[in-house]
């Protein structure tokens, strides 16, 4: 399973990176704006983060539910540097698909993450319509397409077991069907817990806030060990 970080701060990438533990970065509005980045500084953090980890990808996500801008934004941001993912709702707040434009953008040769998927039905679905585009495309892409489903908002609605079977399920249909273009990103992840339990539904790549990660690192009881190795470490000089 690939690691994903979820964050838009260059030093918790970086330190991340430096562990071996960082296999791509996930961003988002919200993360922009939790670090009051915002205007032209998003595309110069967006070109800081693409330098920094390339080749590995980058998600940006598009600002608009209109069609046509939705395809204008990813079609510029995906300029901005060659290992930039465009993220892409899977509908629009009223509930209108939004699988046109990401299959136009497949079509055009620009990878993808398709998010806030919350259903089993949305998931095959959107699979359905990258592999189309990518049938149909002239261009072909470098890199796999990703669908992220949402777990940690599912949970909070349905339960755990419930986000974790969509996940299964997910990958399952995939694999029974041969979409091998297309990866499963559990996403919405909250706690160390999250990671812990989600990580065995069996999903291509995990997206993780710092903050979560840096918990699932910290154990009582090997700093208690670490601490008595030490002592009797002194003692046996």
């Amino acid at each position: 399973m690939k690691l994903f970080i979820d964050s838009a701060n260059l030093e918790e990438i970086k330190k991340y990176l430096d562990q071996g533990l960082c296999d791509g970065v996930t961003t988002n509005p919200t993360t922009f704006f939790k670090l009051g980045i915002k205007g032209n500084d998003i595309k110069k953090r967006v070109l800081e983060i693409a330098t920094l980890i390339n080749p590995l990808p980058l998600s940006v996500e598009v600002t608009s539910e209109n069609p046509e801008e939705i395809m204008k934004q990813a079609r510029e941001f995906s300029s901005w540097a060659d290992n930039i993912v465009v993220k892409v709702t899977v509908t629009d707040s009223r509930g209108n698909s939004l699988l046109a434009a990401i299959h136009q953008l497949v079509k055009d040769g620009i990878t993808v993450n398709v998010t806030m998927v919350m259903t089993f039905n949305q998931a095959i679905l959107t699979a359905k319509s990258i592999a189309a585009g990518m049938r149909e495309s002239a261009i072909g892409g470098l890199r796999k397409h990703c669908i992220s489903i949402f777990a940690g908002r599912i949970s909070e609605e349905y339960g755990v077991e419930t986000a974790f079977g969509i996940i299964r399920d997910a990958v399952e249909w995939l694999k029974i069907h041969e979409f091998e273009y297309v990866e499963i990103l559990i996403a919405s992840i909250r706690n160390p817990e999250n990671i812990e339990y989600f990580s065995k539904a069996g999903g291509h790549i995990m997206t993780v806030p710092p903050e979560a990660l840096s918990k699932s690192l910290v154990s009582s009881r090997t700093k208690e060990g670490v601490a008595q190795f030490m002592e009797d470490a002194k003692k046996s000089q």
